[in-house]
């Protein structure tokens, strides 16, 4: 007679080969995990549970890769340049997007985030409700009270699909500094409401934390766009952070706790602001920043990468 396994009335010899399908099942795992990790993922590891969902992996650059990039929004966009890293807008053309990923460059996907611009096939989509102030002196473009994001979650969700489906290994989300529009006098009360939504950075914060949330789900990497003040509590959220005009305006050192968790920062001066480069450059070396000079409509003219 066959041995009873003491545990749930097994043979020994189904007990042995239930054993080592849970010791196969576990090593495959691992090993699938361990490929996801190495590709720049940040996942917990998933043992032992064959019809879990694996965790999604997203590209995760780090500050010591020293990274070239080249960001252009408008324009025919320009391919030429040989850098790791192109910055363009969520209409480029998918045969960019795979030319570009075909000899390795990794492409992040620009929009806006804190605003609508009246020219995007979604804009209609936004509730009037929602849509405040103009955005500085664009007249096509107006503030959304992103402290009430759910109304209008759906429309950033379909852009990240989109990035996603494009190719696109990352998302750049602009104008999430809308407290920043809020004039406030020297005891910190509102004196004049920028964008009609008297946002605070309390609701900035939530808001990227979110936006975050949601790139990552969709294995997409994501960055801070200015918003300095944001840099210390976002850092463990973001994957990297991009500035304009932190040397112009001196506030670049606060984007340091970036690369003090070893996260790039990429960074973007204006040859309109900067008629000389040079001291900017040297201020991102000293930094560890990857800096470019840049036209300031960010089509196919100025640039200059920092060396």
């Amino acid at each position: 007679m066959m041995p009873t396994f003491p545990i749930a009335g097994l043979t020994m010899n189904t007990a042995r080969k239930v054993l080592a399908c849970a010791a196969l099942v576990a090593l495959t795992a691992c090993s699938e995990n361990r490929q996801l990790l190495e590709a720049g993922g940040s996942e917990t590891p998933v043992v032992g549970n064959p019809d879990a969902a694996l965790p999604m992996a997203w590209w995760q650059p780090q500050a010591s890769d020293n990274l070239t990039w080249q960001w252009q929004l408008q324009g025919k966009i320009d391919t030429s340049f040989d850098v790791d890293v192109y910055n363009l807008d969520i209409d480029a053309p998918v045969e960019i997007i795979q030319e570009l990923k075909a000899r390795g460059t990794r492409v992040i996907c620009y929009f806006s985030a804190g605003t609508v611009e009246a020219w995007r096939p979604d804009a209609a989509l936004f509730p009037e409700s929602i849509i405040g102030e103009q955005y500085e002196d664009l007249v096509d473009e107006q503030w959304i009270d992103y402290g009430n994001y759910a109304v209008f979650a759906d429309v950033m969700r379909a852009r990240m699909d989109t990035c996603k489906a494009k190719g696109f290994d990352a998302i750049e989300t602009d104008n999430v500094d809308a407290h920043n529009y809020e004039s406030r006098d020297a005891n910190g009360n509102v004196v004049n409401i920028g964008t009609n939504f008297l946002m605070t950075l309390d609701e900035s914060t939530a808001y990227i934390r979110w936006l975050a949330e949601e790139a990552h789900a969709r294995g997409l990497s994501i960055g801070l766009k200015n918003a300095e003040e944001m840099a210390a509590d976002v850092v463990g959220d973001v994957d990297w952070m991009l500035t304009e005009d932190c040397y112009v305006d001196n506030w670049c050192n606060a984007a340091s706790v970036f690369v003090e968790n070893n996260k790039p920062v990429f960074m973007a001066e204006y040859d309109d602001l900067v008629p000389d480069f040079a001291p900017a450059c040297e201020l991102a070396k000293s930094l560890g920043y990857f800096a470019i000079w840049r036209d300031s409509s960010l089509a196919n003219e100025t640039y200059l990468a920092c060396e």
